[in-house]
C-alpha cells in the first residue's frame, strides 16, 4: 500500500533526542503550520503503535493485498483497495525493512503519529527493480488503525528505472541532465487534441505563441502566426488525432521553458476526397507562459487501408457480434445479451409495437417463452453490412429450430449497429417472419 509522494500536509520540525529524554523532557518539538494544532508540542507516543506499523510492514512485504488493507482504516481501504490489490499483482517481491522509528503524538490528541526511516527493495513481474529510502508519517487512530499516512522518498543513483533525472546533454563542457516537467504540460496537450479533433481552430489556436517555428517532417520550416490556425480546418472534412504517449521534460537546472514528446498517430480526410494516415512523433517546446513556441515533427505514412478492407474487417466485427447474440438468447443469458444494446435501442417487433429503451426490452425478451424453452433455438446469418466505421447497418436471415432440430420458421432482420465507446451496439432492430 505504499503509494507515490503524497501531498504533503504538515511541515514539522522535530527536536525529539535521547539528551531530552535523560533530562526528563515530557514533550518537544513544534507545529509551526496555520491551523487548529499551531504551536502545539509533542510527547512520546505508544510502542503499541510503533508494533502496529512494524507488522503492516511485514504485511506488505507478504504481498499479500488481503493482509495489508487489515492494517489500514475502513476510510483508507474503500479510497486504497483497488490501487492495493493492482500494486501487489504486479509485484514479484517486496521488501522494506526499518531503519529507526519514534512514536509521537501531540499533545491532547487520541491518536499516534510513527515516524519511519526505512529502505525498500521492490521487483517487479516483469523484472524491473527498484531501490528506495524511505521517510514515512503514519497516524494510528483510536481503533488501532492507520488512518494516514505520508511518504517521502529519496531514490539512488543506481536504480535502473524511477530516477528523478537521467539522460545527459551534449553540448560543450555540459554535464545536465534530463528531468520531468510537471507545469501542465500533459494537460496542455490532451486538450489541444481535443480541439483538433473538434476541428475548432479558434480552440486550437490558444495554445501557441503569437509566432511559431514549426520543422514538418519532410524538411520544410515555416514560422506559423498563432491566428492562422483559426483557419486551418476550412478545408478539412475530418480528422482523428489519437496520443500514444507524452513525456514532457526539461534541462536539469535550467530556466524553466520546458519540452514534450508526443508520439501519435493521425488519420484525415479533406474536401477534395484527399486522405492521410500518419504516424507521428512530434517534439513540442514552451515558452515561460505555457504557450507553444516550435515544433519538430518525425512521421512516416501510415499502411493504407482500404475502403473494402475495412468495411471486410466491420463485417467480421458485425458477424462475431451477430453469432454471440445467439449464443445468449440460445441460453437464456439476459444480462449478456442485453450488452449488445444501446441504452436508448429501439426494436420493431413481428406483429408488435415498437418497443424502446434497454429496460423495456430487457422486458419484453423475459416475456418471450421462446428464450425460455429448453431446447428452442435461433441462428443468425447475416447477409449484407454496408456504413462506416461509425455506423453500420446490418441485413440477414434467421432459422428457428426446436430441441429435436426441426425447423419451426425462418426469416429476415435488419439491425444498425453504432460504436459506442469503441464497441458496436444495437441502435435499432426490426424483423417479421417469412411466409409459411
Amino acid at each position: 500500500m505504499k503509494n507515490t509522494i503524497k501531498n504533503i500536509s504538515a511541515f514539522i520540525l522535530l527536536t525529539f533526542s535521547t539528551v531530552a529524554i535523560g533530562q526528563n523532557v515530557v514533550s518537544a518539538g513544534k507545529i509551526f503550520q496555520e491551523g487548529k494544532d499551531k504551536n502545539k508540542t509533542y510527547v512520546l507516543g505508544s510502542d503499541k503503535a510503533m508494533n502496529i506499523v512494524l507488522e503492516s510492514m511485514k504485511a506488505y512485504n507478504s504481498n499479500d493485498p488481503k493482509k495489508d488493507l487489515s492494517f489500514y482504516s475502513e476510510k483508507m481501504v474503500k479510497e486504497s483497495s483497488a490501487f492495493s490489490n493492482n500494486w501487489h499483482k504486479s509485484m514479484k517481491s517486496l521488501n522494506q525493512q526499518p531503519f529507526a522509528m519514534v512514536p509521537l503524538r501531540i499533545k491532547g490528541s487520541n491518536e499516534d503519529l510513527v515516524f519511519s526511516i526505512s529502505q525498500e527493495d521492490r521487483i517487479w513481474k516483469n523484472g524491473s527493480k527498484q531501490k528506495l529510502y524511505l521517510f514515512e508519517l503514519y497516524t494510528i487512530n483510536k481503533a488501532g488503525k492507520i488512518s494516514d499516512f505520508l511518504q517521502f522518498q529519496n531514490v539512488p543513483k543506481t536504480n535502473e528505472f524511477g530516477l528523478t533525472d537521467g539522460g545527459k546533454i551534449y553540448l560543450k563542457d555540459s554535464t545536465a541532465t534530463f528531468t520531468f516537467s510537471n507545469r501542465g504540460e500533459v494537460e496542455t496537450i490532451e486538450k489541444m487534441a481535443e480541439a483538433f479533433n473538434k476541428m475548432d481552430g479558434e480552440a486550437y489556436s490558444k495554445f501557441f505563441a503569437d509566432s511559431l517555428k514549426y520543422y514538418h517532417s519532410n524538411g520544410k520550416f515555416e514560422k506559423i502566426s498563432n491566428k492562422s490556425w483559426i483557419k486551418y480546418f476550412d478545408n478539412t472534412k475530418s480528422v482523428n488525432l489519437k496520443i500514444n504517449g507524452i513525456l514532457p521534460f526539461k534541462i536539469s537546472d535550467t530556466d524553466p521553458v520546458s519540452g514534450i514528446m508526443v508520439s501519435a498517430s493521425v488519420k484525415w480526410e479533406m474536401k477534395d476526397g484527399t486522405i492521410g494516415n500518419r504516424d507521428q512523433s512530434l517534439q513540442y517546446s514552451y515558452d515561460l507562459d505555457g504557450k507553444i513556441t516550435s515544433v519538430n515533427s518525425f512521421g512516416k505514412d501510415a499502411k493504407h487501408v482500404s475502403k473494402e478492407e475495412k468495411m471486410a474487417a466491420i463485417k467480421a466485427e458485425i458477424i462475431a457480434l451477430e453469432k454471440s447474440w445467439d449464443t445468449y438468447f440460445n441460453s437464456g443469458d439476459l444480462d449478456s445479451l442485453l450488452k449488445l444494446y444501446a441504452d436508448d435501442a429501439v426494436r420493431l417487433p413481428n406483429n408488435q409495437n415498437i418497443i424502446t429503451g434497454k429496460e423495456a426490452i430487457k422486458k419484453d425478451m423475459e416475456d418471450e417463452k421462446s428464450i425460455k424453452k429448453k431446447g428452442f433455438t435461433s441462428t443468425s446469418e447475416t447477409t449484407d453490412v454496408f456504413g462506416d466505421e461509425n455506423t453500420v447497418t446490418e441485413i440477414g436471415k434467421t432459422i428457428r429450430k426446436d430441441a429435436s432440430g426441426k425447423v419451426k420458421s425462418t426469416g429476415k432482420y435488419v439491425t444498425i449497429w453504432k460504436k459506442v465507446n469503441g464497441k458496436f451496439v444495437t441502435i435499432r432492430e426490426m424483423w417479421n417472419d417469412d411466409a409459411k
